[in-house]
């Protein structure tokens, strides 16, 4: 998607960027996609930046006097829809921001304002000095921004700017990998990503150079560690401003509820407890969640709830919550409520996923998880040969629609009522889509596996 989709840019935005790794590349982006679409656009700085490239066709105001800055702003943007606004030029040729206050004069004119809040010397990273980063009061957004370049690189003036207030933020020698950890690290760090940022502000790190699968990889991780930390932070940005317009992906807090409350009629006792690789079903389903990218995992148990308990860590991890639905008898969509009631509010999507698919990992939901970033769809679903799959991964707009459901039906009937909008996932592999309702359903399936690994 678009840079000022993932962002999740309004109407009378003000838009501070920092850090290091691409603002720049980053403001300019975004103004280049509000201008055509026909938005009026103000770029300017709160410290020193070089002019915008003649190329560009940017008008150009510079003034040291508000009242004039104003007046040339609002002739640029009747004529052109967008204007550079500065208070001065330096000697060395680079345009000298207004004060940090001054930015709301400018506020009415344009429909965003986009700020460049800090300098980097076109570093990677950056941890800010005392008078860092001048972001103005008026900010509505504020985009902290990191270059996944660094990851792996040694800790030198050559990747960050001032690199020993980095070492001394991040608690790494000079000259050490960096890891990326680091990054999650910076970004959360209230000296670092979230340093001087207006109370009121958004914040939406953009984790920048995402422009190899490694690098795309990297940054996913990142997003995910970044939103399962700080309920402040609800959305990141993971692209590569410089490849294209449309290469960002909106990461958002999402959860995996696992459904384990049926009564296993069929199989004629609880399969949530069977053994698949010495590991009972349950347990195996919650692994998977926890190993993925989702933000929040929640389990909901009903019938012998007591026995399957203990298949589960005595001391759940934060990001599990374990539930009775004492509705269970009701069917799926009782168990379809009670995890939607216990997710967090900040969750943007949910996927359910049955306790009886033994073949499904992590990797098949992330690559759900990553669908939704790229593309913002209500619905993911993974294709197999054709067909439509479960788990599908559902947007928060069709909550509601969920919530809804009742009796022994699951989440197919919403899927399908949004196959015009929904995305799509092409695997090829059909086993770890397949359920178990029978023992004989397992033993099939130990068959499959077996095949696998003598191939």
């Amino acid at each position: 998607m678009k840079l000022g989709q993932a962002l999740g840019v309004g109407t009378d935005e003000v838009v501070a960027f920092v850090g290091a790794g691409g603002k720049t590349a980053a403001l300019y982006r975004l103004a280049d996609e509000l201008w055509r679409e026909g938005q009026r656009v103000i770029a300017t700085t709160t410290t020193h930046v070089w002019p915008p490239p003649r190329e560009a066709g940017w008008p150009v105001v510079v003034s040291g006097a508000s009242e004039e800055r104003t007046r040339g702003a609002a002739e640029a943007l009747r004529q052109e829809r967008r204007a550079f606004v500065a208070a001065a030029e330096g000697s060395d040729g680079r345009l000298i921001g207004l004060p940090p206050e001054a930015v709301k004069t400018l506020v009415g004119l344009a429909d965003c304002i986009l700020v460049e809040a800090d300098g980097a010397r076109g570093r990677w990273l950056k941890a800010p000095a005392a008078h860092e980063p001048a972001i103005p009061p008026a900010a509505t957004l504020v985009v902290p921004v990191v270059g996944l370049a660094a990851v792996g690189q040694p800790l030198t003036s050559e990747i960050a700017h001032r690199p020993e207030l980095l070492a001394g933020l991040l608690r790494l020698s000079p000259g050490e990998a960096i890891p990326e950890s680091a990054l999650v690290h910076l970004l959360l760090h209230p000296e670092g990503g979230l340093r001087n940022v207006p109370p009121a502000a958004r914040v939406v790190p953009l984790c920048n150079q995402a422009d190899t699968p490694e690098g795309r990889a990297t940054g996913r991780r990142i997003a995910a560690a970044l939103l399962q930390a700080h309920g402040r932070i609800r959305r990141v940005v993971v692209g590569a401003v410089q490849q294209g317009p449309e290469t960002c992906e909106c990461w958002q807090p999402s959860a995996v509820i696992v459904l384990a409350a049926g009564g296993s009629r069929r199989y004629g006792r609880l399969k949530q407890s069977e053994l698949w690789q010495g590991e009972a079903l349950l347990t195996r389903a919650a692994a998977a969640a926890l190993s993925s990218l989702a933000t929040e995992v929640v389990v909901v148990l009903g019938c012998g709830a007591e026995q399957l308990r203990p298949l589960l860590p005595d001391v759940l991890p934060p990001r599990l919550q374990c539930l009775v639905n004492d509705e269970w008898e009701e069917g799926v969509a009782s168990s379809i409520r009670t995890g939607l009631r216990a997710v967090g509010d900040r969750v943007a999507s949910a996927a359910f996923v049955n306790a009886d698919q033994p073949l499904l990992g992590a990797d098949e939901l992330d690559a759900l998880l990553v669908r939704m970033a790229s593309t913002g769809a209500p619905v993911v679903v993974p294709l197999c040969r054709g067909q439509p799959r479960s788990p599908a991964l559902f947007s928060r707009e069709l909550f509601p629609e969920l919530a809804a459901l009742r009796g022994d039906v699951g989440g197919r009937q919403v899927r399908d009522r949004y196959a015009g909008r929904a995305e799509y996932v092409q695997l090829d592999d059909p086993g770890p889509f397949e359920d178990v309702d029978r023992p004989e359903d397992l033993e099939r399936l130990k068959q499959l596996e077996d095949g696998r690994h003598r191939l």
